[in-house]
């Protein structure tokens, strides 16, 4: 997997690239410890290029969704294939934070 991280003033884009897998998960996580989250007021994770998402990618974005609303901070995840928004509707995680699919 492939993470580039954009960071601008207090927004960050986080795009993802590959397959969110255990391992993916984890640098994902070592990814979003490298950023001050005390200093950022939004995250958007851009899913255009990935192909699947594991139950530990959707819980390392839970995680970081949680630090971020206890701070007052925007989060979404955008770009979603069709399938992976299916899931992510099915699980109401657009009942926490934003999700789009992909164009």
């Amino acid at each position: 997997m492939n993470i580039e991280t954009i960071q601008n003033g207090d927004q960050v884009r986080i795009v993802l690239q590959g397959i969110v897998d255990e391992k993916g998960a984890e640098e994902l996580k070592q990814q979003v410890a490298r950023l001050n989250l005390d200093l950022v007021r939004e995250v958007v994770i851009d899913c255009l290029a990935v192909r699947h998402i594991g139950s530990s990618g959707i819980g390392k974005m839970l995680l970081l969704y949680k630090k971020l609303s206890t701070t007052g901070g925007a989060f979404s995840v955008v770009n979603l294939s069709g399938p992976m928004f299916e899931l992510f509707t099915e699980l109401k995680l657009n009942t926490l934070f934003p999700v789009t699919q992909a164009i």
